[in-house]
């Protein structure tokens, strides 16, 4: 067990990681650890290996405190990067509430969105000058998480959003996202926090830039996020050329060090590519339609990214209690290739970092993918 403690009254933050096998055990240790039972919130990034329904179970008994939790491809903890077991941040404050809320199925979200917000007013009414952000965790296999993060962001109108796709594990192949006792499918839950004093501030991060190496998406089919064609070829067989490979020596590797780039001008969107297909075509972490231009990307120091990132979010929420980071699971993947993996533990753990390797992540309205996206939360407020 590793647990680290910070404050920054009047808002506590916990956070602590356990690979306690036994679901109950694990999840009592985490709580005493969490100090849970007196928690305004409770986030879990759980490993797929412990088995789902009775760890649901358990979730519901052990804590008293509103939960939010899904299954993850590893965790970011007190330590950095954390394999296997359970990860927890707790929040502790009179000046914040949280309220879980379920989205399913998916494919009715934009009608619960529309519940959700007139909810929302209500509530907003009725505390004139409270402020609120959601925390957004959805089944990554569902290829919904577009849909879902704009229909809520529409509904929903100020209230900042991020959030991560929950994960699978090689033990369980399919993720989940936990509400009332049961970790669900086809599902999201929107954990809504409302505040009328504590700082808080959503961000993103990215390490790539274009190359010269240009790919026009020619067929795809973005409802199944799949590339058949880059410039009228086979999309492996072409993305593969442009690296200089052949097709069959694509994988994991190569895919987390060299996404494809969106450029939109003001703004950089990596692509990433979860796997190549035995036809040929290229399924994608986020929708591509035809016609887009898109380049190899081409990296830059992701260390270096994050410390600045890290240095903007700090002057707007100085000394955050916690700071919960969705962290592609490519990415982690990338560290690891290139042997940056342990420099990014240690600025984990020095920024009181707590989250989870996702399948997608979340910020505003937008579904990005090989980028880390996170929240920061504190006391006090810095420069505006």
């Amino acid at each position: 067990m590793n647990t680290t403690y910070s404050a920054s009254a009047p808002l506590l933050a916990r956070r602590a990681h356990t690979t306690e096998p036994d679901a109950e055990r694990a999840l009592r240790v985490l709580a005493d650890e969490l100090e849970a039972d007196g928690a305004s919130a409770v986030l879990l990034f759980c490993s797929g290996a412990y088995a789902l329904a009775p760890l649901g179970g358990a979730i519901a008994r052990v804590f008293r405190a509103p939960v939010a939790a899904c299954t993850a491809a590893g965790q970011l903890g007190p330590n950095g990067f954390e394999h296997g077991g359970i990860t927890g941040l707790s929040l502790k404050s009179s000046d914040l509430e949280m309220r879980p809320c379920l989205l399913s199925p998916l494919s009715l979200c934009q009608s619960q969105a529309v519940s959700l917000a007139r909810e929302q007013a209500r509530r907003a009414a009725a505390s004139p000058g409270s402020r609120s952000f959601g925390v957004l965790l959805v089944d990554g296999s569902s290829y919904d998480e577009e849909y879902v993060t704009a229909a809520l962001y529409e509904s929903l109108g100020n209230v900042a959003l991020v959030g991560g796709s929950a994960a699978a594990s090689p033990s369980y192949p399919q993720p989940a996202v936990y509400y009332e006792g049961k970790f669900l499918h086809d599902a999201a839950v929107l954990a809504l926090f409302e505040t009328k004093h504590l700082a808080f501030e959503t961000f993103a991060t990215q390490h790539f830039v274009p190359s010269e190496t240009k790919l026009v998406v020619t067929l795809a089919d973005p409802d199944r996020r799949v590339v058949y064609e880059l410039n009228g070829e086979p999309a492996a067989r072409a993305y593969a050329s442009a690296l200089g490979m052949d097709s069959a020596e694509l994988g994991a590797k190569t895919f987390a060090c060299h996404p494809l780039l969106l450029d939109l001008g003001e703004q950089l969107f990596p692509r990433a590519i979860r796997a190549r297909q035995p036809d040929g075509s290229l399924r994608m972490a986020a929708a591509l339609e035809e016609g887009l231009v898109l380049s190899i990307a081409k990296s830059l120091d992701p260390v270096a990214a994050l410390e600045r990132k890290f240095a903007e979010v700090e002057q707007k929420v100085p000394d955050p209690a916690a700071v919960l980071v969705f962290d592609c699971v490519l990415r982690r993947i990338e560290l690891e290739a290139r042997g940056l993996d342990a420099r990014v533990d240690e600025l984990m753990a020095k920024k009181r970092a707590v989250g989870f390797s996702s399948y997608g992540e979340q910020v505003g309205p937008l579904h990005v993918n090989h980028s880390l996206t996170g929240l920061a939360i504190g006391s006090r407020w810095g420069q505006a």
